[in-house]
């Protein structure tokens, strides 16, 4: 094949793939008339997109004419593929064996112990006589609000975001997001990048909107996260460097751990941990809530994130692995996140979606791959602007923590 060739089918087996798993394709913003063709043509049987993912991934392994990042990203993406295509014609893989073949990389069961330690500096972080399970719900509860109020606190942050991160970043001029309130989602919010470096950002009214999560899920989904990068991307990648693989966003692949990984760290990317603590001062204090200060939040949301959220993998991992019932996997949710029972049913949903069951590892390995990579950099902003413009797998981004550079 040659390197057009090798893109246009790379577009259209991820394509063909969301015709038997819609939402497959995230994304995609590239010539009408290649979606429109595998429209027409209808669904190909999957023994023969599996040959013609077979005869893709020999071709880029054979052309010289790649780059070697290049190719190895290219090989990662199909290699992730050709394991969808065989999950859909009914092959069975464990959960880890899946996750090595679609993302590159091997869940790991967390000890407990780890949990255990975080809920000691929650007890610390928020002193009292009930059950510590009771005052992380109350504590959550307590910044429930409605959607009318969190509008003026969305706008301003989203501008205020933005502003930041084109300080740092080189942004399109004409980008921009959007923002909607839906219903009946597994996830709280999810950026929808429509190409033409415009996003739409939803936020599922089925969950309480909390207003201290409200800095992370628009940095995670706008500034500098999802959008920021599929903005930058789709700016060097396709429109000025051609490589018409990056005019569509698979979401099952490697690529995956890399935008999950740079949402995860990216508000810590813009605000500093005092800026941040000034950050939620300020949220709080729009909406008219005042019982918890700004350190307080930011302490107990880091707890979280630093050892709680792996809490999410073991569920995974005991629900696809181990068989747990969905009971036991609550109850197991419940007592190490410290949640309520209604929002351990929701996130079941998510993590039995066959499109998602196996993406949300992707959450806390790749923010573990990305904030490792970026930990010791004395050119922090560099390194994450490195992340922005390049195609990468993870296997790549371990190389470069591992090498310093």
């Amino acid at each position: 094949m040659s390197k057009w060739e090798e893109d246009l089918v790379f577009v259209e087996l991820a394509l063909s793939i969301d015709q038997y798993l819609p939402g497959y394709v995230d994304a995609y913003y590239g010539p009408d008339e290649i979606p429109k063709k595998i429209r027409e043509d209808g669904k190909a049987p999957l023994t023969a997109l599996e040959q013609k993912a077979q005869e893709l991934a020999e071709s880029i392994a054979q052309d010289s004419s790649l780059a070697a990042g290049r190719k190895e990203y290219l090989l990662g993406e199909v290699g992730a593929m050709q394991t969808s295509l065989r999950l859909l014609q009914g092959e069975s893989l464990g959960i880890i064996e899946e996750v090595q073949a679609l993302y590159g990389l091997t869940p790991e069961w967390v000890d407990e112990s780890v949990f255990e330690e975080a809920h000691h500096s929650l007890e610390q972080l928020l002193p009292g006589e009930e059950p510590l399970a009771d005052r992380m719900i109350a504590f959550r509860e307590y910044f429930e609000v409605s959607s009318e109020a969190a509008v003026p606190v969305i706008k301003r942050l989203f501008q205020d975001f933005q502003s930041r991160t084109k300080q740092r970043f080189s942004l399109p001029d004409s980008e921009s997001c959007v923002f909607e309130f839906v219903h009946d989602q597994p996830w709280s919010a999810y950026n929808w990048y429509l190409g033409d470096y415009q996003s739409r950002i939803d936020f599922n009214l089925d969950l309480p909107i909390r207003v201290y999560s409200l800095p992370n899920l628009i940095a995670h989904e706008g500034y500098p996260g999802h959008h920021t990068e599929h903005a930058i991307k789709e700016q060097r990648l396709y429109q000025d460097g051609g490589r018409l693989e990056h005019s569509i966003l698979p979401s099952n692949t490697p690529a995956a751990v890399i935008s999950e990984g740079i949402a995860e760290v990216a508000l810590e990317m813009i605000f500093t941990p005092a800026e941040q603590v000034e950050c939620y001062r300020q949220i709080t204090a729009e909406v008219g809530i005042s019982r918890y200060d700004g350190e307080q939040i930011y302490e107990i949301l880091r707890v979280f994130r630093q050892s709680l959220a792996s809490v999410g993998d073991n569920k995974l991992l005991l629900l696809h692995q181990n068989g747990a019932s969905d009971d036991e996997v609550i109850k197991y949710g419940r007592h190490y996140a410290l949640t309520s029972e209604k929002q351990e049913r929701q996130s079941l949903k998510f993590a039995k979606d066959p499109l998602w069951r196996s993406y949300g590892f992707n959450y806390s390995l790749g923010y573990q791959i990305i904030h490792n990579y970026l930990a010791e950099s004395e050119i922090r902003d560099q390194d994450f602007s490195r992340l922005l413009h390049e195609a990468v797998t993870p296997a790549q981004v371990l190389r470069w923590t591992e090498q310093g550079i």
